[in-house]
């Protein structure tokens, strides 16, 4: 159910949830719904996320819903006396003070309709005449705004649908403009509270510690537009690496899936599912330090974040004794892409909207296999239902010739190398099919065993960038990974104080740093 009127002079969108209405019961109603540690049952069964099985959807963001609940509001499943209600301006519900519909907003932001709108009725009118329109078109002065002329908070005196009310005042010549009054969260625009996010340069590089301002992602401006929730629900990175610690505290909250291949006697594996607490799903540092760099949450008062914050991971482990052979890797990076293919119990809708992996031999040279070719090239073109899922591939740390490794240089997938602190290459490999550069040395993520450390690589470049690629899919979901890497690449910004190309490449530095911010406007 969409929702399209003009606000601010331009045509706007929401997205309504109609299976989840907004109810501010009655003080008596909440604090005897307090008592008994219960939710109104009346108005409806509480939404769950739809990570649980529910459809109140993890496109509202855990932030959003915490502190609109702790304003008083319920939300619910609701009844069918709740659902009728909802729609209507001044809809009255036994037990509430209110009942009304919830929407999200372009950048995944969670927005409640209430019962008033604000309205701006012709300057040329007098006070007197200008409210006398306001109470022929049935609206009710709450009151008047008084640095503008003739503008009032208003709501409506019938119960008639809140959006059928805006419409019909935004056509009437009399009214300057005519809004609904939305309820959002609106907290400061504050840095994280994740202790150790001051030693992520990555994301925000203020200078210190020998550094040059601003040679970072650009992640604080990006967050303002999302941090990694979509239209319907968030974004999903699938991590491909040895191992990851499944339990970190700063990713155990953000993993939906996944599953582990273990090698057999011969060189093949059995593919396992992932499982919440499984204390058998492959470890490593590497793959620990990837995930975080991509999904790390934010604000949760420990260590550090993620490029993405609010993204859903998908953890996939293969060759954990880092020996195997590319048809494992084929298998974890199809899995990815639609996981029915491993698991009979998923479907490909359960699949990854972005896949990062910086496996590979520490040498420069790696012949592609057939098998390893077909499955980038299943995920990138029959990935997230048709539309194919991009896949970020981290590039060799030698200054060595990039096309020598016909896997990070696969045409489908984005090659990342890795930048410095001061804006500069790092001498990872280079070419014609370097998409760009990232944050790669000396940066800040998770480690196995709940622990912090700063580590050096292209290996921590890919998901950084990966984690940019979900910001960007959050806002615009329907790109292909074509789009989507022509959008990252015309959003670099160019570094290293070099000549770039006609086509506006160099060979050590791709098309630039990667730069958050312009990619997801």
């Amino acid at each position: 159910m969409k929702w399209t009127f003009r606000m601010g002079g331009k045509e706007v969108m929401l997205t309504g949830l109609g299976d989840v209405a907004a109810v501010r019961p009655t003080d008596d109603a909440r604090r005897a719904a307090r008592s008994s540690g219960e939710v109104v049952r009346e108005f409806g069964r509480r939404a769950v996320d739809t990570s649980r099985g529910g459809r109140f959807g993890l496109n509202v963001p855990s932030h959003d819903r915490a502190v609109l609940e702790a304003s008083g509001l319920v939300f619910v499943q609701p009844t069918d006396v709740v659902r009728r209600a909802a729609p209507l301006a001044r809809a009255t519900v036994d037990n509430a003070e209110g009942v009304h519909e919830v929407f999200v907003d372009r950048s995944g932001s969670t927005q409640v309709a209430t019962d008033l709108l604000t309205v701006k009725v012709d300057p040329q009118l007098s006070p007197e005449a200008a409210q006398q329109r306001l109470a022929d078109d049935g609206l009710r002065v709450v009151r008047r705004i008084t640095f503008a002329p003739n503008t009032y908070e208003v709501h409506p005196v019938n119960q008639y649908p809140l959006r059928e009310i805006v419409a019909r005042l935004q056509e009437q010549r009399a009214y300057v403009y005519a809004e609904p009054n939305l309820l959002g969260v609106l907290s400061g625009r504050a840095l994280p509270n994740d202790p150790s996010f001051k030693r992520q340069w990555q994301l925000r590089n203020t200078g210190s510690g020998g550094g040059t301002a601003n040679a970072d992602i650009h992640a604080l401006q990006a967050w303002e537009l999302t941090r990694g929730v979509g239209p319907n629900r968030p974004v999903r990175i699938a991590v491909i690496d040895n191992g990851m610690q499944v339990s970190h505290p700063d990713l155990k909250d953000g993993i939906v899936g996944g599953g582990h291949f273990a090698s057999q006697a011969g060189g093949s594996a059995e593919f396992i599912p992932y499982e919440a607490g499984d204390p058998d799903f492959p470890d490593g540092n590497h793959g620990t330090f990837c995930m975080g760099m991509a999904g790390a949450r934010m604000n949760n008062h420990r260590g550090v974040c993620g490029s993405a914050p609010e993204c859903h991971l998908l953890a996939i482990a293969c060759l954990n004794d880092q020996v195997g052979t590319q048809t494992t890797l084929a298998r974890a990076v199809a899995f990815a892409a639609d996981p029915s293919g491993e698991n009979p119990d998923l479907t490909a809708a359960d699949g990854a909207d972005v896949i990062v992996s910086s496996l590979g031999p520490n040498g420069a040279d790696w012949d592609l296999t057939s098998v390893l070719d077909e499955a980038i090239r299943f995920a990138t073109t029959n990935g997230r239902g048709g539309v194919g899922t991009p896949i970020f591939w981290a590039v060799s740390n030698g200054f060595v010739e990039l096309a020598r490794d016909e896997v990070s240089s696969h045409p489908n997938v984005i090659g990342v190398g890795r930048s410095t602190r001061n804006d500069l290459d790092d001498g990872s490999a280079f070419g014609d099919r370097l998409a760009f550069l990232a944050p790669g040395v000396d940066v800040f993520s998770t480690m196995s065993n709940g622990r912090y450390d700063k580590w050096t690589g292209t290996s921590f470049a890919a998901p950084l960038a990966a984690g940019v690629g979900a910001l960007v899919l959050s806002r615009f979901p329907d790109l292909t990974p074509q789009q989507l890497r022509d959008r990252l690449l015309n959003a670099c910004d160019k570094i290293g104080n070099v000549q770039y190309d006609a086509n506006r490449h160099h060979k050590d530095y791709g098309f630039g740093r990667i730069n958050a911010a312009r990619a997801v406007q």
